[in-house]
């Protein structure tokens, strides 16, 4: 039997020995104004098996590239690139993660040659080999455009709204303006809790980007949406491209091509929001500190270090790609999102540092912006879905902590695991706010399993949802574009013409899908799978029960599905990897 010990159970000398030459070796880089790992070794880079999904994946975009070059639509300046196969395998062996990514999916630089007129068909050719997503057929529905925010990219910015905000002056003649809420009333439909809005306020501390041959804008919108009375989903009815009401329109279905430009305002916001804090800021260095301060603190045989270490695998070899490659000046995300760099990292860092861990525990997240409710809010497949793994993460976790720990005396006698809470909250650390009760203290069993169930569930269940819808649904540009092209949109009687203007050029396109694609195209490891970390230990019934409970979620998750207009797959259980490691 395995024996794992909190740090007050095991007195034996090489265990603080080994801990310190952890803690010399692993240190913490602030240069970019988050903490990120400095210090690690090639035992942290990706796994053999990793490695064989990854390239497999890359060649095939890269196959997709160039069909696209021989059929002429390779227009860009910069080339695709020759590689010898020694060149290539060398780079496999040096586990050149960032030599591999340029060369498989390079960033295009521009268009050359003489611009013309982009058309829907563009974008769809850029699927050269690759199968289309299902959005294709119904981007441009105001159904879809609900969707993105229930069951997208990022389900995480819907609140519930509680009264008629003063600088988004909607009126009843907007909500009625639709044919479903013809004989609706706006201020019944608030009271009964069914209008709901998503407010992009924090895009105006960013300032707009630049493509190699074009400006690029970042706007600050607001949009309205409400369910039926006799429920259903949601339905978009109202959009202010600003956050300042005065000499702005607030567009409605009713408007056409001025309302798809507004939705192309919105998406452009969402997107950029989802990449630089859902995704990567509130996930990758959300996990990175807790990690870091983990492998500083923590003993390697002791138990939280052992259940946590599957829910880690690969996170520090990710991270360093997207650090040192995709967020860099003139590198993917540069290319695709709205604003510059200069204003990004600063902002990314504020809101990180901002964000509350434990504000942000998936119930207490869903009461607070008022989206828990399935009689006012139907239609939310994030929130039904995430509940049930949440649910079943916190009953393995609180089993797990029970055995191990006998009290909450031992909890706070614990100083390994309180000094790795200490150093995950500290402003010379992690920088993570609001981890545990009170905040760099582990206040007791409740609490470290709360703590050990959201930091499980931000590595697996939550970045699988905003990291493989990607390949869904922004893989194709129109359905969800990043950035604008021209400026925010005035007066009314906007052309298509004018929509596609504002839609990024065609070497975004190809950047774009090749990035999301790969992203949504990696799937590793499975939740729950702790191989025989747990077997013959005293909590090897617990990991039991919890390996059937998944078994049973995604069962009910695929029934659910079938009765879902549009599958939502991102949280079932045997699709969610147990760490972020893509």
């Amino acid at each position: 039997m395995a024996e794992y010990l909190i740090s007050q159970h095991d007195s034996r000398e090489e265990r603080a020995e080994q801990v310190g030459a952890v803690r010399s070796a692993y240190r913490y880089d602030m240069e970019m104004g988050f903490p990120v790992a400095a210090g690690t070794t090639g035992e942290d880079g990706p796994g053999k098996r990793w490695q064989l999904k990854s390239l497999e994946a890359q060649e095939k975009l890269r196959m997709n590239l160039r069909v696209l070059k021989r059929r002429g639509r390779w227009n860009f300046v910069n080339e695709l690139q020759p590689l010898a196969p020694v060149k290539l395998a060398q780079m496999i062996r040096a586990d050149d993660m960032a030599g591999l990514v340029d060369y498989f999916m390079p960033v295009p630089g521009g268009t050359t040659g003489e611009l013309r007129q982009k058309s829907l068909q563009d974008f769809r050719d850029v699927f050269a080999l690759a199968q289309p997503p299902s959005v294709v057929e119904r981007f441009e529905t105001d159904e879809y455009f609900a969707e993105c925010f229930v069951a997208g990219p990022d389900p995480t910015r819907l609140n519930r709204m509680t009264a008629v905000p003063g600088k988004f002056p909607i009126t009843n003649e907007h909500l009625t303006k639709l044919p479903e809420f013809g004989t609706d009333d706006l201020a019944t439909a608030i009271a009964e809790g069914r209008v709901y809005w998503v407010d992009y306020e924090a895009m105006s501390e960013l300032d707009n980007g630049k493509h190699p041959q074009a400006p690029k804008y970042m706007y600050a919108p607001m949009a309205a949406f409400c369910v039926p009375r006799r429920g259903g989903a949601l339905r978009p009815f109202a959009i202010q491209c600003g956050q300042d009401p005065a000499g702005r329109e607030i567009y409605t279905p009713a408007d056409g091509y001025s309302w798809k430009l507004a939705k192309n305002c919105v998406l452009s916001a969402h997107n950029t929001y989802h990449e630089v804090l859902t995704h990567l800021g509130f996930t990758h260095l959300m996990s990175e500190p807790v990690l870091l301060a983990a492998v500083r603190n923590l003993a390697a045989n002791h138990p939280v270090a052992v259940l946590l270490r599957r829910h880690f695998e690969g996170t520090f070899s990710i991270n360093k790609l997207a650090v040192e490659l995709l967020i860099q000046p003139g590198k993917a995300v540069e290319y695709l999102i709205g604003s510059d760099l200069a204003s990004t990292y600063p902002w990314l860092a504020k809101h990180r540092a901002q964000r509350s861990f434990r504000g942000n525990y998936l119930p207490t997240v869903l009461e607070s912006t008022g989206t828990r409710g399935s009689r006012e809010l139907p239609h939310f497949p994030y929130r039904d879905d995430g509940l049930l793994v949440w649910q079943a993460i916190s009953e393995w976790v609180g089993t797990f902590v029970s055995t191990y720990y006998r009290s909450d005396a031992e909890v706070l006698g614990d100083h390994e695991l309180q000094a790795w809470a200490a150093e995950v909250a500290s402003p010379e650390g992690g920088q993570v706010r609001d981890f545990g009760a009170t905040p760099g203290h582990v206040a007791d069993l409740h609490d470290l399993a709360e703590i050990l169930t959201m930091v499980i569930w931000t590595a697996g269940p939550q970045h699988a949802a905003v990291n493989f819808a990607q390949k869904d649904h922004l893989a194709f540009l129109p359905a969800n574009p990043l950035a604008g092209y021209t400026p925010e949109p005035t007066g009314k009687g906007h052309t298509e013409a004018d929509w596609l203007d504002n839609l990024p050029p065609l070497d975004v396109a190809v950047q774009q899908f090749c990035v999301m694609h790969f992203l949504g195209s990696i799937h590793h490891t499975v939740l729950g799978d702790y191989e025989d970390d747990f077997k013959a230990t005293p909590v090897a019934a617990g990991h039991s029960r919890f390996q059937n409970d998944l078994v049973s979620i995604d069962a009910e998750i695929v029934a659910r599905n079938r009765r879902r207009a549009v599958p939502y797959q991102y949280l079932r259980p045997s699709l969610i990897p147990n760490s972020t490691n893509i």
